[in-house]
């Protein structure tokens, strides 16, 4: 297994890891987000003010992303930061009332996925971006087009739908 599967691997297990800390709901008021992890106060005052700054709802996570490069620069282990960060917004995002339990959970879910991505898929040298892992919930029959389309162009399933998508966006 390459490096690069091997991190997408162990970032997906460690999604479902952080996804799974939201837990079921709580009550009909909102979602149990479980214990948090044992303070460590630099740490945590690094990763509140990234997830409170208003960058992390318009700008695709840019302060979350320096957040990470910074703890990770201190040698705070990448699982370690990917429960904080889910520790930190989980609390947020139950105290919100304009969302349903399942609205809630889709959120804790989302965010943990970005930081996933982030904590996993760190900016390399001469890489200008991050790339972030999207899941996306397709219906079984949209899904084995999706196998059919990529084997028909001789492709990865994920390479054909990063082409798809680029071509739809290249034609708006």
């Amino acid at each position: 297994m390459g490096s690069r599967t091997a991190r997408l691997v162990l970032a997906l297990l460690v999604l479902a890891l952080a996804a799974g800390s939201v837990g079921p709901a709580a009550s009909a008021a909102g979602i149990d987000c479980g214990k948090p992890p044992a303070p460590r106060p630099e740490a945590d005052a690094v990763l509140t003010q990234a997830i409170l700054s208003p960058q992390l709802d318009t700008n695709a996570s840019t302060a979350l992303a320096s957040a990470v490069r910074r703890l990770r620069s201190q040698g705070v282990p990448r699982p370690e930061i990917v429960d904080r960060a889910v520790a930190t917004y989980c609390p947020l995002v139950a105290r919100d009332e304009s969302l349903t339990p399942d609205r809630q959970r889709e959120a804790v879910r989302r965010f943990a996925a970005t930081l996933t991505s982030l904590v996993y898929d760190p900016i390399e040298p001469g890489q200008g971006e991050t790339a972030f892992l999207l899941s996306l919930p397709v219906r079984p029959a949209l899904s084995l087009q999706i196998d059919a389309a990529a084997a028909k162009a001789g492709k990865t399933r994920e390479a054909w739908i990063l082409e798809a998508i680029q071509d739809r966006l290249a034609g708006d």
